[in-house]
């Protein structure tokens, strides 16, 4: 660990949004990924999900986090960052990515599983994740412990020199950013829509 990086990384977004990208970017730069790898690799994430189990009991049980994961990157589902502990500071990396683009991944995903929730309407999920997401960011810029920065998604397949470099500068620096450019693989940017032709902000 870097001296001087005391927070906790946190990697957000919704699903299928680029959040185990992100994580494989900060673990290829020198950043310790706090996973336990039991959801393994499957043909939806071939590099895998990053995941650490215990995120998903947040709202039962947050204690372990502050000194487990200081100094570590952590992914976090955007519908649970109410329920990092105050007793700790995040700096969150919040994947962005055209909310069709999501849709459409999602919905792969759930049809290879055989999953009625496939059939959901686009309209009416997009709008409820918007909101939703609308609502952490608001939450998050209430926070004095909380530091945000929002990742396009679209622009790191597109330019991941020029993102890695974003995100290490956000991170306090230190990082290995040639190393977090060459884990980003555009092969792997399926389900592409508007977001591919998105500016810079």
């Amino acid at each position: 660990m870097q001296a001087g990086r005391e927070f906790v990384t946190i990697v957000s977004g919704v699903p299928r949004s680029g959040t185990s990208l992100a994580m494989q970017m900060l673990q290829a730069g020198g950043i310790p990924v706090l996973t336990d790898g039991a959801r393994q690799p499957d043909e939806h994430n071939r590099n895998g999900y990053f995941e650490y189990e215990p995120v998903k009991r947040l709202a039962e049980d947050a204690q372990w986090l502050p000194a487990l994961a200081r100094g570590k990157a952590l992914k976090v589902i955007y519908r649970l960052l109410w329920r990092l502990p105050a007793a700790a500071a995040y700096r969150v990396l919040f994947m962005e990515r055209d909310p069709r683009e999501v849709f459409a991944s999602q919905q792969a995903m759930l049809v290879a599983r055989g999953d009625a929730a496939a059939n959901q309407p686009e309209a009416k999920l997009t709008a409820a994740i918007a909101s939703e997401v609308h609502a952490a960011k608001g939450w998050m810029e209430a926070q004095s412990h909380f530091r945000v920065l929002s990742v396009p998604y679209a622009e790191v397949v597109r330019e991941p020199r020029l993102w890695a470099g974003k995100i290490a500068d956000f991170l306090g620096g230190g990082l290995e950013i040639e190393a977090m450019a060459a884990v980003v693989d555009a092969r792997l940017y399926r389900n592409v829509g508007a977001a591919w032709n998105v500016q810079s902000r």
